[in-house]
């Protein structure tokens, strides 16, 4: 009798535990497991041919292009990809300044403003993923804005300054992630370039300016720590090393319309960083991820405030870690 009794109270707990995990499916709040380590670019060493993959929608290690900088208007210069551009982003062929291959980009901020390169897609993709190198200078102060972002824009909708930049997303508009850093601020204890956060413009932003994320679970402004008090999985804040490249990957997932499915997520060297689920970015199916965006914004000029950027590639699931140039390629 006394074995019965055990044997139907585990049969009462598991049934309780599948019935919990059937309503946590069908309400959304289970997470898929994000991969890490390598990606699709695992086949394609040194990045070779990464552009014929089937979930690769854009790739540049600006190997083809000509001149000494990106053009305003991409279509007007040989070589280059992306639509547009702004500011100075200049390509070198220094080898210190290249990750792989003979060429990469560098900005180097000399006045207040911005330096940009744009790539859109139509009408773009409910999941995209970005896969870029980056270094800092070994002096770099800090800079109010660095990295690479993934924008979903309406028909119109720019970077600018009142069409995405300052201007609450409403769920058809606009939404937006960036992998970016946080500047120390003055008798902070924290070195630059500052801790990884990711700045991001979604619907319930507690302001204008898009809220700041971090992995540890703290957000600013701090009355949207809410959104993570669920399914969250605390990380360490990473402030990286100056002079030296990492792989830096970034996804955005938009939420189903109504639903608060969205989520943004980053690896740096194939280990997954930080991941920000629950969140709203639209209230359309049309409002998609459909530019990726080389960034570089400073609101004050100091010494060394240059960065480079290299292997950028576009896909719509996990891209990886570039695989080594040298590396033989298994038979199957």
């Amino acid at each position: 009798m006394c074995h019965r009794a055990v044997n139907r109270a585990l049969l009462f707990a598991v049934l309780v535990l599948l019935l919990t995990l059937t309503k946590q499916l069908m309400a959304g709040t289970m997470l898929v497991e994000l991969p890490k380590g390598e990606g699709l670019a695992a086949k394609y060493s040194g990045d070779v041919g990464i552009e014929q993959d089937p979930a690769v929608v854009f790739a540049d290690g600006f190997e083809e292009i000509e001149g000494t900088r990106l053009a305003a208007v991409g279509g007007e210069q040989r070589g280059n990809k992306w639509d547009s551009s702004a500011g100075t982003v200049t390509i070198v062929e220094e080898p210190e300044m290249v990750h792989t291959g003979t060429k990469a980009v560098q900005v180097t901020h000399e006045q207040v403003g911005s330096h940009n390169a744009v790539k859109q897609f139509k009408p773009g993709f409910d999941t995209l993923h970005l896969r870029y190198y980056m270094k800092y200078h070994p002096e770099f102060p800090g800079c109010h804005h660095t990295g690479m972002l993934i924008l979903a824009g309406a028909p119109g909708i720019t970077l600018a300054r009142g069409s995405a930049t300052g201007v609450v997303p409403d769920g058809r508009n606009h939404f937006e992630a960036l992998i970016d850093t946080a500047p120390p601020r003055r008798r902070s204890t924290t070195p630059p370039p500052g801790n990884i956060n990711i700045y991001c413009y979604h619907m319930d932003q507690g302001r204008i300016w898009g809220d700041l994320l971090f992995p540890t679970g703290k957000v600013v402004p701090p009355e949207n720590k809410w959104l993570f008090e669920e399914n969250f999985v605390p990380r360490p804040n990473l402030n990286l090393e100056r002079g030296r490249w990492y792989c830096y990957e970034l996804m955005v997932k938009a939420n189903t319309p109504g639903e608060r499915d969205g989520r943004v997520a980053y690896w740096i060297d194939g280990k997954l960083a930080g991941d920000f689920p629950n969140l709203r970015f639209r209230s359309v199916e049309e409002l998609k991820p459909n530019h990726v965006i080389i960034v570089a914004h400073s609101s004050s000029v100091r010494p060394n405030q240059t960065l480079w950027y290299d292997d950028i590639v576009a896909a719509t699931s996990y891209i990886g870690p570039q695989a080594p140039a040298d590396s033989e390629q298994e038979e199957d």
